[in-house]
């Protein structure tokens, strides 16, 4: 009965957690615009009712890139903006032009390059790149002191080079980089105060910089399927951190100060070698109440 109780309790948690993950990327359509707005899904109407648009759709279309995206910089009062599956491979210059845009996604298309541009999307709060094959997250980044959420999924590059500017990112609180190798966790990301959800999942990590320990903000740290074999000592200075998961990896042990993380109510280490007596020991040093996820 214990057992289901503690189950049924971890399932919550993650439900919760995938609920809210879920919610802030896709509210921005109801919640980010003037009430009652259109939801433009045709760019050739779009752009004759360029004074009115707010919310633009062009998921499964395919677009002229030569004509119709070099005019899209008039659609300046645009808020929310999403493609999918365009087949196109680089974003216009006059993108940078949207400075209205505080929601960006682009999902299914292989863009190699950002423009410069890019940088002038200020106002950016929320950013989805999906399949993406970019050889680095650039510099440009670092200007978007207002970006709350960047989600980098499914990069199709040998490695990704993550900028040390992703550490200017003062209003960044859900980094999620998943099934994208990358060549680094930058150690400038431990200047990231207000970060309070770090998933790298699935993308070859071999080591996590002691500089992570800096971000006290933190509350659910994903470090599943990788390479690495521990974390470093200076975690303990999350104390706000909830939930821990660093499933599939290749821990044999974890650094007795994690002890010290008192809010500690998950800790997922399945498809790692602990033995019984390692997750004893975890058992101990644990708040009371923490949940050992480790079969």
């Amino acid at each position: 009965m214990t057992r289901k109780i503690s189950a049924l309790i971890l399932f919550l948690f993650f439900y919760f957690f995938q609920f809210s993950q879920k919610n802030v990327m896709e509210a921005p359509f109801a919640m980010l615009c003037p009430e009652n707005s259109t939801i433009y899904t045709d760019l050739k109407i779009a752009l004759k009712d360029k004074e009115i648009v707010y919310k633009l759709n062009l998921n499964d279309q395919i677009i002229d890139t030569a004509k119709q995206f070099k005019k899209i910089g008039s659609l300046k009062n645009v808020q929310v903006m999403s493609l999918a599956n365009n087949n196109i491979h680089k974003l216009p210059e006059a993108l940078g032009e949207m400075n209205s845009l505080i929601y960006f996604s682009s999902k299914g298309n292989s863009i190699d390059t950002l423009p410069k541009s890019f940088m002038n999307l200020q106002n950016l709060m929320y950013l989805e790149l999906h399949n993406t094959k970019l050889d680095s997250v650039p510099y440009m980044f670092g200007y978007f002191y207002k970006l709350k959420v960047l989600h980098i999924q499914n990069n199709q590059t040998d490695t990704l080079k993550l900028s040390f500017a992703l550490g200017y990112l003062e209003s960044l609180t859900d980094l999620l980089i998943y099934n994208s190798p990358i060549d680094s966790i930058p150690s400038e990301m431990g200047k990231l105060k207000k970060l309070k959800r770090l998933s790298v999942i699935q993308s070859s990590v071999t080591c996590v910089p002691y500089q992570i320990g800096n971000i006290k903000s933190l509350e659910q740290l994903i470090l599943d399927n990788n390479k690495l074999t521990k974390l470093p000592e200076e975690i303990y200075h999350m104390k706000k951190l909830e939930y821990l998961s660093i499933r599939n990896n290749k821990f044999t042990k974890l650094p007795d100060n994690i002890c010290y993380l008192t809010n500690l109510k998950v800790l997922d280490i399945r498809g790692n070698s602990f033995s019984e007596l390692d997750v004893a020991i975890l058992k101990v040093l644990l708040p009371v109440g923490c949940k050992i996820v480790y079969k």
